[in-house]
């Protein structure tokens, strides 16, 4: 079997994760749920508002309720939003989103920065109310006026999708570095991005790698993921195996699907970490179980030849059907790779059922082609960078004595983005 080591694979693949929407795990219109702190909340602890929140932290909403509701009857915008946030989440008593809303208005009115960004999540996604991206720019807008980190990201985001705000990259470039530099994550991710795909910023792994390491190091999943990449392809100076070793699996620990199929590859190639087999089929299993579709693949893979994990046909099979299912809206090399695999095991079930000949897929003896990905024209894509794409890993197989098909001659394609967005 001939696997690709991990810079062989498509950087589209490993690059996509995240500009269409910002992280839930970072941005989100459930704030409430979020906030574990004053700080978070934007609440200022001190003045006959602290028992609420002393009472909020400690897990006492009831009492918090009881507390902070004459408070915010009284007009006390950090009141107001801390009432807004439970009855959001129904904290402390019943579910009143209508009411939470009211609330949240009344401080942002006041001028809560907090409760603004909270109104703009709420019209961003369309969450009680009527989806409006351009009200949500304005709520987002007051927010980011008073440095809110999180709404200027949103907004970098907006200016730079043209999304309910005209296209802007400049002014996207700036926001994301105005919310890097409050040592915001989601800021640093996304400035990184920005030099990685040259969009408001000059095109630069180095810096791209530099931001991503910052939110790294703050347990951001996709910056772990993304600069595992460019230290294991050397594309930010010499490769760094051992490193990107290390950043990949802290992103599999963050939950990034691809992580867990990078991690297989790297464990088969013994790049970064030993040589494993066996490790190498546990990490493909892991991607396929959580739903990974090249995981699903590379798995099916192994399991079709025995290699890493007991040799199984029919579970092969199974798992190769769940990757074409999968592969909806993937380029066609892709799909047709899959099905490849899929028809190739279909085939060699049939012929172990009917003629009780042995059956192996076969490794390819040639070299494998040179595949370069072209640049998205999207912005802020992180398809945009360039390197080889993965070659192919099968031929058909010749279970019976008979003359093999002369191989067809594979060309050189240009790959497209090989995943959706991180919402």
């Amino acid at each position: 079997m001939r696997l690709p080591i991990l810079s062989q694979i498509r950087p589209a693949r490993l690059f996509t994760s995240a500009m269409a929407a910002v992280s839930l795990a970072v941005l989100s219109a459930s704030v409430p749920a979020l906030a574990q702190s004053a700080n978070q909340a934007g609440l200022v602890s001190g003045g006959t508002l602290q028992p609420a929140i002393d009472a909020w932290q400690s897990g006492d909403y009831r009492r918090a309720r009881i507390i902070a509701e004459p408070l915010a009857d009284a007009g006390d915008p950090d009141a107001q939003y801390l009432v807004g946030m439970m009855y959001h989440e129904g904290l402390g008593g019943p579910v009143d989103r209508p009411g939470a809303r009211v609330l949240y208005v009344k401080a942002a009115m006041a001028g809560h920065a907090y409760a603004q960004y909270t109104l703009g999540e709420l019209a961003y996604h369309g969450r009680g109310v009527e989806q409006d991206f351009q009200r949500a720019a304005g709520w987002y807008n007051k927010a980011a006026q008073s440095n809110h980190a999180l709404a200027m990201v949103r907004m970098c985001y907006m200016y730079a999708e043209g999304q309910g705000l005209p296209r802007d990259p400049d002014r996207a470039a700036e926001l994301c570095e105005r919310a890097a530099n409050t040592g915001e994550r989601a800021g640093q991710y996304h400035l990184g991005l920005l030099y990685l795909t040259g969009t408001g910023k000059p095109l630069s792994y180095q810096n791209a790698a530099s931001w991503f390491e910052k939110a790294a190091r703050q347990g951001d999943g996709d910056s772990q993921y993304n600069l595992a990449l460019i230290l294991e392809g050397g594309l930010a100076g010499e490769a760094q195996p051992e490193q990107a070793a290390y950043w990949m699996q802290e992103a599999s620990k963050n939950g990034v699907l691809p992580a867990f199929t990078s991690m297989g590859l790297l464990a088969y190639n013994g790049r970064g970490v030993p040589q494993s087999d066996r490790a190498a089929a546990d990490w493909f299993r892991q991607a396929a179980e959580a739903g990974d579709p090249e995981g699903q693949f590379l798995y099916a893979v192994a399991l079709a030849e025995g290699t890493g994990t007991s040799r199984d046909l029919d579970l092969a099979y199974s798992w190769a059907q769940r990757a074409v299912a999968a592969s909806q809206g993937e380029p066609e090399e892709i799909q047709a790779e899959r099905i490849g695999l899929r028809d190739q095991l279909q085939e060699m079930i049939y012929t172990r059922q009917n003629s009780g000949a042995p059956t192996q897929i076969l490794a390819r003896n040639d070299p494998p082609p040179q595949r370069v990905a072209t640049q998205s024209a999207q912005p802020l894509s992180p398809a945009q960078s360039t390197a080889p794409q993965q070659n192919a890993r099968l031929r058909t197989p010749d279970p019976e004595p008979e003359p093999e098909p002369e191989a067809e001659e594979e060309k050189e394609e240009t790959s497209k983005p090989r995943r959706t967005l991180r919402d």
